[in-house]
C-alpha cells in the first residue's frame, strides 16, 4: 500500500511539472497586428515584419526568438533572419476567404525541409478560415533549435486569433 502511495504522489509531481513548464513557456503577453494576434513565448517579441503593402496575401504579424530580422528576399514567409538556434512564426492573410477545405490544417503541421522556397532549414505551414478570411500561419526554426523553441513555436501558432472589434 505504501509502494502505492508513493508511485501516485511521483506520478502527481510530475504531472504538475509538465503543467507548470507548460505555463510558463506563455508569457501571458499576446502580440497583435493587422486584426491577429499571438500569444508570446517567453523570451519572444514582436518582429518587424517586411511591409507587404496592400498585396493579397500580405504579412499580418511576425513573432520570434532573440536574433530574427527581417532580411531582403523575393519570398513573403521566408523574408526573416532565423538564428541556428532561434524560430519565427510570421503570419499572412488574405482579404477574403478563397472557400473550400484547408488542405494544410493548423493540426497537421509538421516541421520539414524544403517547405518554403528562399529558407534552407525546417519549416511547417497550415491554413485555417476565421471570419470569411483566409489565413496562413507559418514556423521556420534554426537547425539547432531546441524541442523546447520548437514547442512554442507550435504553441504560438495554436493561440492564433482575431482581435476582437470594441
Amino acid at each position: 500500500m505504501r509502494r502505492r502511495t508513493v508511485t501516485l504522489a511521483l506520478l502527481a509531481l510530475g504531472l504538475a511539472a509538465v503543467v507548470a513548464a507548460t505555463a510558463s513557456a506563455m508569457t501571458g503577453d499576446v502580440a497583435r497586428a493587422a486584426g491577429v494576434q499571438l500569444a508570446l513565448p517567453d523570451g519572444w517579441s514582436k518582429v518587424v515584419s517586411r511591409d507587404t503593402g496592400a498585396d493579397d496575401p500580405r504579412t499580418l504579424l511576425v513573432i520570434g526568438t532573440d536574433g530574427v530580422k527581417p532580411i531582403d528576399s523575393d519570398c513573403q514567409v521566408s523574408s526573416y533572419r532565423v538564428p541556428s538556434d532561434g524560430a519565427v512564426v510570421v503570419v499572412i492573410g488574405w482579404h477574403d476567404s478563397m472557400g473550400g477545405t484547408s488542405l494544410l490544417p493548423l493540426s497537421a503541421m509538421k516541421l520539414r525541409r524544403g517547405t518554403f522556397d528562399c529558407f534552407a532549414g525546417r519549416g511547417a505551414v497550415g491554413r485555417l478560415t476565421r471570419r470569411d478570411r483566409d489565413f496562413q500561419l507559418n514556423v521556420m526554426v534554426g537547425d539547432r533549435a531546441s524541442t523546447a523553441t520548437i514547442d512554442a513555436a507550435f504553441d504560438a501558432v495554436k493561440s492564433f486569433g482575431l482581435v476582437s472589434r470594441a
